[in-house]
């Protein structure tokens, strides 16, 4: 862990980053000035998922992983205070290879968002070229985005609601070839713009391809206000960790997830911004 650790410093230092910003900084996001927010499913399909589904792929679902819990609560606060502090509410959720688990922590950050009174989150499926949210659900949907953009399917269409209030999926379905050229098209624009204006009160999560692995994440990356970046303990190499840096340059980073860190504090996650 720590060469990741002084890897992401080094790399602070190269793009005149800003300081850090760590676990002892955090503190819980106020109360809304407003009421609790509540809404109607009467349009969107309510999927009942099954339990024993969910705590297999780690889906956090349930309270009984206190642990887990309070990592992403963690985390959740973390995305929060810089969000608000830049008046943001799009998030992409990215890696530098597969298999470092972004689509869990989108997941995960979405549904702990979700539980928070004042917050509701839109999560997007946006790994066209290999969809997994939907499967972490234990859900097969008719259509995923990638039908939204190819076949102009109503985004109403594909939306799901997994039981938990204040928390609506765009799923994906079927993989998508040509995925780069479709998230740099004028149709995905449209998309995002589309989910923007209806959901102006919601933070939207896109999980996206690694970056090392299509150039997906760079071809989305205008359409978004902020990235996170997910890294895997012992796993992400050096060179791994600064290519991907390089190429997002120009985005707003903000922050890093170390997932799978061994620490003697039983973190599930170190966070670094």
């Amino acid at each position: 862990m720590e060469r990741i650790k002084q890897a992401l410093t080094r790399a602070r230092e190269e793009q005149n980053k800003r300081g850090n910003f760590t676990l002892a900084e955090v503190k819980e996001h106020p109360a809304s000035t407003t009421t609790d927010l509540e809404y109607d499913y009467t349009q969107t399909k309510v999927v009942e998922l099954n339990s024993k589904v969910l705590h297999k792929n780690r889906v956090l679902f349930d309270k009984d992983n206190d642990r887990a819990n309070t990592a992403y609560k963690l985390l959740r606060t973390q995305v929060e205070q810089r969000m608000l502090a830049k008046g943001w509410n799009t998030l992409a959720v990215t890696s530098p290879s597969p298999g470092q688990g972004k689509s869990l922590t989108s997941i995960n950050l979405a549904i702990s968002l979700a539980r928070s009174k004042h917050n509701s989150v839109l999560l997007v499926d946006l790994d066209l070229r290999r969809p997994s949210i939907h499967r972490y659900f234990g859900y097969e949907p008719e259509n995923g985005v990638a039908d939204c953009l190819s076949n102009d399917l109503p985004v109403s269409e594909i939306l799901f609601n997994p039981g938990l209030e204040r928390l609506v999926v765009a799923p994906g379905k079927q993989s998508v070839y040509n995925s780069s050229e479709i998230l740099a098209s004028p149709r995905m624009g449209s998309f995002v713009n589309e989910l923007k204006n209806r959901y102006k009160s919601r933070y939207i999560i896109f999980d996206l391809p690694p970056v090392l692995a299509t150039d997906d994440a760079m071809a989305f990356s205008p359409y978004v206000d902020a990235t996170l970046l997910v890294i895997e303990d012992e796993v992400t190499t050096n060179d791994q960790l600064k290519q991907t840096l390089q190429m997002l340059e120009g985005t707003n980073i903000v922050g890093t997830v170390l997932n799978k860190a061994k620490s003697n504090s039983g973190n599930y996650y170190y966070y670094y911004n």
